[in-house]
Order: structure tokens, then sequence, then C-alpha cells
């Protein structure tokens, strides 16, 4: 007995369906493309919020100006929120840190629409002495990320101050 034609096409259907949702798009890392907005930074140029932007260029650990750093050496909480040119469905944030490592302590997920996304809190046991890309992962987000906001603890080491070089997303269109 013959299948109706009908039936042969829904399951080519089926079958290309599942083929599409088993295949997973391409992972786009991008590094930020502007500041949005920084609690203090300890200059315009150097150590300016500014430094975040871009590929990472301080390679060595210490204090540089080179990388973003808080007006202050120590204090209250400070973050550095950075936008990028693709939104995605994020599951990363990397974080280039140059100096007094460790500080991370919250990353939000800024959605198209401005609404923002807790997506990590925890305590970053990166150590000292060298550069370092702190990866913080968390489950991909429904929606789409424009922005990430990096929220640091500027006691976490009384000594130095803490130091961003680039902040990069991790995610698929």
């Amino acid at each position: 007995m013959k299948r109706p034609v009908y039936q042969v096409v829904s399951l080519l259907g089926l079958c290309v369906l599942m083929g599409a949702a088993s295949a997973q798009a391409p992972l786009l890392k991008q590094w930020a493309s502007a500041v949005v907005t920084r609690s203090s930074e300890y200059g315009a140029d150097n150590w300016g919020a500014k430094q975040v932007l871009g590929e990472p260029n301080t390679m060595a650990y210490g204090d540089n100006g080179t990388a973003w750093a808080a007006a202050t050496k120590n204090g209250v909480t400070q973050s550095i929120t950075v936008s990028f040119k693709e939104p995605v469905y994020a599951s990363a944030v990397l974080v280039r840190q140059t100096y007094g490592n460790g500080f991370v302590r919250k990353i939000f997920a800024i959605d198209t629409q401005g609404k923002i996304y807790q997506v990590w809190a925890g305590k970053d046991k990166t150590q000292p002495n060298y550069t370092v890309n702190f990866i913080a992962t968390f489950p991909q987000t429904p929606y789409l990320v424009k922005a990430v906001k990096v929220v640091i603890d500027p006691n976490h080491n009384m000594n130095t101050y803490e130091e961003i070089d680039a902040i990069q997303l991790h995610g698929v269109k």
C-alpha cells in the first residue's frame, strides 16, 4: 500500500525542521564597541572608561593607563556598562583583568528594549600578578542582549586599583 503524498511531505518537513533545530548557529564573540555609562573613571583618557573598548591592548599586569580604573582605589561598588554592535542571545561575558584581579561580583545583560537582567553573580577567583580573561558563563538568554554591565568590588584588595582592559560578549544571532 502506498502512503499518501501529504504524509511523505509531512515526514520530510519534520526531518528538515529537526535538522534545523539541531544545527547550532555559530558562536559570535565581539568586543565592546561603546561605553554606555560608568560609575567613575580615574581619567578621561588614561584609565578612562573608553579604554575597555575593542580588543585587549594591555599585555602586562600592573597599573596601566590603557585599562579602565575607577576614580578611587577603594570605596563604594563600581560598575561599567558597554554595548556591542550586534545583539545576540548571550551565554558568556569575558572581562580582561590587568590589575587587582578577582574583583568581578555581578554581571547584568541589557536587552534591546533596555530591560536589565542579572545573569551572573559570585566570587571571581582569578589571581593577581598576571593578566587574565575572567569568563562568566550562564544559560543562553531567551532575549537579545545589546549591552552588559559589569559590577566590581573595589575593596577586595585594598592595595591596588581594579583595572579592566576589555569586555567581550559571547552569543548567537
